[in-house]
């Protein structure tokens, strides 16, 4: 069966404008690495890496990612381990169906389709409690693990302040060579919540989803019932805390729009009451700064494609309108 278009993601990594050469690919490897071909394709998705979930001639219901290059493939690796052990705790990650591997010059990865649940909206106090402690658990969980840590890696662009004021962008569409007159400012307050993130001790490292919000997440009544787009980062635990308190309420039912700091320290109070000891005022100091840095990643992201006022809800705008009350949370 022919496939639609193709998206700029899938052109980037497949190499091809052709769906159906796509599928092609994809089918020979199901058959190598799963036992079974491609039926039928339930939906394509992606804006880092390509997304296929599909339908195997044996029924299965699996979703196949193809992973920009360069890919870590020890990374992935510790992800697939990372979800295995998950799922087998009983907590809702996709269990993989094979390891990470290269296939025809690609960097493949293969899970169980995540059909439980609906979309959440992460304003509503049960569904972010959920979220918050969602990432409490597994972050516990992985902590039994070190040598998932270990492979890990710092995560994507966004999590990575140990160069700042910026890494490189995660996408080549966005430019961060050159600040447009008048957001200075922004790359001063980056490069201060990257100071502050480099005064924790590296060695203190957990290992947490590094895109935990709740578009990447299902819910049942409140609860988390199913989780995807796994991809790990090993930082100091109230990192991880503050890379998700910065955009926990995007992608949701809701408006797409970002936190705004009292939803941030709302987000944060959740996570605390669900580890065993809440952060103390250094901690606190950190998970402040995350929130901030994240944000601040993400504006300049917004300032490659800037036409006139930051929209309101943009990471732009609340930092513009916010941006010490962000770096200045306690609770």
């Amino acid at each position: 069966m022919a496939v639609g278009g193709v998206s700029g993601t899938e052109q980037v990594i497949f190499s091809t404008g052709d769906a159906d050469q796509i599928r092609g690919v994809l089918d020979r490897y199901a058959q190598t690495r799963l036992g079974s071909g491609l039926a039928d394709v339930i939906f394509r998705a992606g804006r880092i890496d390509a997304v296929w979930a599909v339908t195997l001639g044996d029924h299965r219901s699996v979703l196949i990612k193809a992973h920009r290059q360069p890919a870590d493939l020890a990374a992935r690796l510790a992800t697939v381990q990372a979800q295995r052990v998950l799922a087998d705790a009983g907590f809702p990650a996709p269990r993989p169906l094979c390891d990470t591997t290269e296939f025809e010059g690609l960097v493949l990865t293969t899970e169980e389709l995540v059909t439980a649940g609906s979309r959440g909206d992460g304003r509503v106090p049960a569904v972010r409690r959920s979220l918050a402690e969602g990432l409490a658990s597994h972050v516990a969980i992985l902590r039994t693990m070190p040598e998932i840590g270990a492979a890990a890696g710092p995560g994507p662009a966004w999590c990575r302040y140990q160069d700042g004021p910026w890494p490189e962008p995660h996408d080549s569409i966005f430019d961060f060579t050159d600040t447009p007159p008048g957001f200075e400012w922004l790359d001063e307050y980056a490069a201060e919540a990257a100071s502050r993130l480099r005064e924790a001790d590296p060695q203190h490292r957990a290992v947490g989803h590094a895109d935990w919000y709740v578009g990447n997440a299902r819910f049942s009544d409140g609860a988390l019932v199913g989780t995807f787009d796994w991809d790990l980062v090993a930082a100091p635990e109230p990192h991880i805390a503050g890379f998700a308190a910065a955009a926990f309420t995007d992608g949701g039912t809701d408006v797409q729009d970002l936190p705004r700091p009292e939803e941030v320290l709302d987000f944060l109070v959740n996570y605390d009451s669900a580890r065993e000891s809440p952060f103390d005022p250094a901690e606190q100091r950190q998970a402040a700064a995350a929130t901030a840095w994240t944000l601040a990643y993400n504006a300049r992201c917004q300032l490659s494609f800037l036409d006139g006022e930051p929209p309101p809800g943009t990471a732009l705008r609340l930092l513009a309108d916010s941006r010490d009350a962000y770096l200045d949370l306690r609770w």
